[in-house]
């Protein structure tokens, strides 16, 4: 995959397998037990106990041990989860917008909530008619055995309004456990799509990525746009000039709204550094001087923001929030030269 160097600042994203996973057998996906010998000690080989942690003793749970991680959106340990013990070593986590099928089981209280066999949906889509805890525990499942997942408590966002997942009412504010078991998973390699396939993918990671951003999941909505744009950093193959030119428009505009999403995180160092990228390419781009504005304007540096928003209108003298922002700008110049000011004057006396 390409890199632009938008997006530089972002972790690398995992590479998809290169071959579709063998799928566990759904009688045998339990690992077997460790031979003991005539004493009932275990051999050379660490006790069972050992080898797969704490089981579902979920008072000793902690994240980055025994295969447990933290996958809540905000890092406060809302939601874990754990990998089964001995998951096969080629075992690899399911492509963003692969299509899965699944078995879960949820409880609460000690009792089954909710047990749904063959559950088909696609990783990180932004399914509003899946649970919040599923949509994030999903692009986390291997295949080779059943993953748990801890909701403490269940209910980080509001349930689909109709359909099965109402009977999960009455878990809500409640300690729940997720069972997830993977049973397929769609063969998707993205090093060897062709480029109208890369576009197709883009878009629907785009498509994703706004759901994301609608319900304020702007980490989420970021990874998708930035997946996006880096799929379509190579555009040669596309040989047809139609779809050629749509890859363009997608890339930029997966750009943009990552510079979007890096403002509402408050990261304004990466906002300017993607913004900067896509006004090398095209320095009369509206959204991306404002944007670069308003990156500059929280960092304090008044100057260079006025500069971009005054391009900003001269490009669209109707852009209303540009002008404000500016009006806002120039207050805080003024506020900054009479700091200097001050402080020069204090060294005179000096």
């Amino acid at each position: 995959m390409g890199n632009c160097g938008c997006f530089s600042f972002l972790k690398e994203l995992p590479s998809p397998p290169q071959d579709k996973p063998k799928l566990p057998d759904l009688a045998g996906s339990s690992p077997p037990k460790e031979p003991r010998d005539a004493s009932g000690k275990g051999t050379e080989e660490p006790s069972e106990a050992e080898a797969e942690g704490p089981g579902d003793d979920f008072s000793q749970w902690q994240p980055g041990k025994h295969g447990v991680a933290d996958i809540s959106p905000n890092q406060d340990g809302r939601l874990l989860i754990r990998e089964p013990p001995k998951l096969p070593k080629d075992a690899a986590a399911v492509p963003d917008g692969a299509e899965v099928c699944l078995n879960l089981e949820i409880l609460a209280g000690g009792k089954r909530m909710m047990r749904c066999e063959a559950l088909r949906t696609s990783a990180g889509s932004g399914d509003l008619n899946l649970p919040e805890e599923l949509e994030l525990a999903i692009p986390c499942l291997k295949p080779g055995g059943v993953f748990t997942a801890l909701c403490r408590p269940f209910g980080l966002g509001e349930l689909p309004a109709t359909g099965l997942w109402q009977s999960l009412v009455a878990c809500y504010g409640k300690e729940a456990v997720l069972k997830l078991e993977l049973l397929e998973v769609q063969d998707l390699c993205l090093a060897t799509l062709e480029g109208h396939e890369r576009l197709d993918y883009a878009k629907g990671r785009k498509e994703a990525a706004g759901r994301f951003f609608k319900r304020q999941r702007f980490e989420a909505a970021l990874e998708r746009y930035s997946l996006a744009a880096e799929m379509l950093t190579q555009r040669d193959d596309i040989k047809d000039n139609a779809l050629y030119s749509q890859a363009q428009e997608v890339k930029s505009l997966c750009e943009l709204n990552a510079a979007a999403c890096l403002l509402k995180l408050e990261k304004w160092r990466d906002a300017e550094a993607v913004c900067n990228a896509i006004l090398r390419a095209n320095p009369a781009n509206e959204k991306a001087l404002f944007r670069r504005g308003k990156a500059l304007l929280a960092l304090g540096d008044s100057a260079r923001a006025s500069a971009d928003l005054r391009k900003v209108l001269e490009v669209n003298p109707n852009n209303s929030e540009a002008k404000q922002l500016l009006q806002q700008a120039k207050k805080e110049s003024k506020g900054t030269a009479r700091e200097r000011n001050v402080y020069a004057k204090m060294l005179q006396s000096d």
